[in-house]
């Protein structure tokens, strides 16, 4: 069982996770187009990436007003 701190959570922690998690799976589409030397690729997941980033700060700001 977990303690009451463990599950302390705050709004919008969830689509935070969430919006961390595809930011992350951007990041490796960006790996994987480096790798494969695929320039424009890497540019268009790494912008997702970021863009996913940004939406999580946004959140991040909303939740703990």
């Amino acid at each position: 069982m977990t303690s009451t701190k463990e599950r302390r959570s705050f709004h919008g922690a969830a689509e935070l996770a969430h919006d961390s998690a595809r930011a992350g799976g951007y990041l490796k589409q960006v790996c994987a187009a480096c790798e494969a030397g695929d320039k424009d690729a890497a540019r268009r997941a790494l912008r997702q990436a970021i863009n996913e980033l940004e939406t999580a700060r946004a959140g991040l700001g909303i939740g703990m007003d």
